[in-house]
């Protein structure tokens, strides 16, 4: 009992967002969602009409050292077949590296059954001179996904998982209509890529803040 009690308290009070039910890990809070604009947060291409959007945007923190979440909502069915573990993995390394140019690499991919049923790729990308954790879950739906994909400072990525995957473990999605299947790799190359890049364009906006008011508080010459 006291293990369980312990385990609850990972997780916040449930977040209910466009048809998705999640408990962010409780440290979490949502953040402005404009900070994301100009971002590519959307990841619109000009080859897929598929909707898909940014539901949610949340931070543990301010700081560079901080951990996100972001939670995004595809309008399209997706069913985890034998394949799924390493079509995702494949998928996700290829979007990041040849599209977007982020050395992501690979740790691990897995299928989670149960309510919450999922494909996770984890791995890791350097953003500068500092090394972040990412982990990808994408959610098998008949009607719409979710994805979520966490990024954790390396540091810090021990003692968060615990939490994140009781999170991910959390997630409902309300089904609304039905629609033909597509191959899994679209769960990733639409969102993924472009939730990454909003979290650190995020990250490159404050810290040229930070640069920008360490400048304006520096002494003049004469």
């Amino acid at each position: 009992m006291v293990l369980v009690l312990a385990a609850g308290e990972l997780v916040g009070p449930p977040m209910h967002q466009d048809g998705l039910t999640i408990r962010p890990p409780r440290a979490f809070h949502l953040t402005r969602m404009d900070l994301f604009h100009g971002t590519r947060v959307i990841g619109v291409t000009a080859k897929d009409s598929v909707a898909r959007y940014l539901s949610a945007a949340l931070m543990d923190g301010d700081g560079e050292d901080a951990a996100s979440m972001l939670v995004s909502v595809v309008e399209e069915p997706l069913r985890l077949g034998p394949n799924a573990r390493d079509d995702a993995a494949t998928s996700v390394t290829k979007h990041l590296r040849d599209e977007l140019g982020l050395e992501f690499t690979l740790e691990r991919a897995d299928v989670v059954t149960g309510p919450a049923a999922r494909v996770e790729v984890r791995g890791q990308v350097r953003e500068g001179a500092q090394l972040r954790k990412i982990l990808i879950a994408s959610y098998a739906g008949d009607a719409r996904r979710a994805v979520v994909v966490f990024s954790v400072p390396s540091g810090r990525w021990d003692a968060l998982l615990p939490a994140l995957t009781e999170a991910l473990d959390s997630m409902r999605i309300e089904q609304q209509k039905s629609g033909p299947s597509r191959p899994l790799a679209l769960a990733f190359a639409i969102v993924v890529g472009a939730a990454l890049l909003a979290s650190f364009g995020l990250w490159r906006r404050r810290a040229a803040r930070r640069a920008q008011a360490a400048d304006a508080d520096a002494p003049q010459g004469p």
